[in-house]
């Protein structure tokens, strides 16, 4: 049986799911931020004076995910910028992923915002795939109140690239003999995994669209780019050759992830984002009242290759310190020779247990100790914000470097059933 992968997208994500929210706290009337010149943007006086996240109308201001605030209103002195909120993102996401639940049993979770469906036997059920396509749109509108949109082809990668097409709402197809009509015109950039650099290097060898690199000889692209200039040759022709990374959607675990500003060279300038990552989970962890036993790092590096190595502790911990000094270890040793551009922690098999397995190496009384000092340090920030208390790793000069501080809250990837 032909296989068939949906490929579903949220339309400006954060930006969508803020409109939202202040659509339904304000009621009729409130200003929705989907209509004009809107983004999403972080803590202007540290490195996340960023756009997060941007509405259509601001697009056709030329703002761009990830440029500054000040070079966004430069560009649109009437820009409505908002606050991101990851908590109510979350919430977001996982009633979008309980909506897929009913479409199909095999779901990948790609990140907060997308994932991969395999509806491959699905027709009887929901009727052919644009069909199908068509019913979880508009279930995630009319229940949810925000838009997607889902590429459908035969396997991920195409399907990927289907839903990157004319945005909002929509679904598209790219079945093979559609590739030359629809994918190949576009530009090399344009393709799944090659990233600025990689289509500066293709556009100096004279390719300039999808198709261009299609039609290349892959002996040349092979002694230009390595192997992964057959990669891009495979991906150009609709193969997926070598799988696209994605995350199975897992239930009771908690992660956060960031993307850096800038290429993180050494584990020592990454120490600090990890540590504020560390502190993330662990705190959503003893919100809920739950422990981990599974640490996993993931890694990105410049030609965005991933690796993640992940470790069993002795026991459930819901201690940021042990995580952090657990990710610390992961972390180096899978540090790339390229440098780091994505960094993430995530906190798996988690429950409610709360015994501690002893350990002859390990200092009980001083674990103790830190354990009580989260949980104050919880408190203090519950009742009077996120600054009330802050590790003196996170006030050092390598923190406030690019890529440092608050980084735990960029991208949010938490999730638990």
């Amino acid at each position: 049986m032909p296989r068939v992968w949906f490929h579903v997208d949220v339309n400006s994500a954060y930006l969508s799911w803020s409109a939202v929210k202040a659509l339904r706290a304000g009621g009729p009337g409130t200003l929705d931020l989907r209509t004009v010149p809107a983004a999403v943007g972080g803590d202007e006086e540290k490195r996340h004076g960023v756009v997060l996240a941007k509405s259509l109308p601001a697009k056709k201001y030329g703002i761009r995910t990830g440029e500054s605030l000040f070079a966004a209103r430069q560009k649109c002195p009437g820009l409505k910028v908002v606050p991101p909120d990851f908590d109510w993102y979350v919430r977001c996401s996982k009633a979008m992923f309980a909506i897929f639940n009913d479409f199909s049993p095999h779901i990948e979770q790609y990140s907060i915002d997308e994932a991969f469906l395999d509806m491959t036997g699905a027709e009887e059920q929901f009727g052919p795939p644009v069909q199908a396509a068509a019913a979880l749109r508009g279930r995630i509108r009319g229940e949810l109140g925000f838009t997607v949109n889902v590429g459908i082809a035969p396997n991920r990668l195409l399907a990927k690239m289907a839903s990157d097409f004319a945005k909002p709402d929509r679904t598209h197809t790219l079945y093979p003999p559609e590739i030359p009509q629809k994918m190949w015109p576009l530009p090399v950039g344009a393709l799944f995994g090659v990233g600025p650099s990689a289509a500066q290097r293709l556009n100096a060898m004279g390719l300039q669209t999808i198709g261009d690199l299609a039609a290349a000889d892959p002996n040349a692209l092979e002694r230009a780019l390595g192997a992964r200039g057959l990669v891009y040759w495979d991906y150009a022709n609709g193969r997926e050759t070598e799988p696209l990374n994605h995350t199975a959607v897992k239930d009771n675990s908690y992660g956060n992830s960031v993307t850096t500003a800038r290429d993180l060279r050494t584990p020592a300038e990454a120490d600090a984002t990890l540590l504020a990552l560390c502190e993330s989970v662990a705190a959503r962890l003893r919100a809920d009242g739950k422990t981990a036993r599974v640490v996993t790092v993931q890694l990105v590096d410049a030609a965005f290759r991933r690796k993640s190595h992940q470790k069993t502790l002795p026991g459930p911990t819901d201690s940021t310190d042990l995580l952090y000094r657990t990710a610390q270890e992961l972390m180096r040793a899978i540090w790339p020779a390229l440098g780091v551009r994505l960094l993430g922690v995530t906190a798996e098999k988690t429950g409610t247990e709360h015994f501690e397995q002893l350990d002859f190496f390990i200092d009980t009384e001083k674990t103790q100790k830190l354990e009580k000092l989260d949980r104050t340090a919880d408190a203090l920030r519950q009742k009077f914000g996120e600054k009330a208390v802050v590790r003196a790793k996170l006030l050092t000069p390598e923190a406030r470097a690019p890529g440092a501080l608050s980084a735990a809250k960029e991208r949010d990837k938490h999730r638990k059933k």
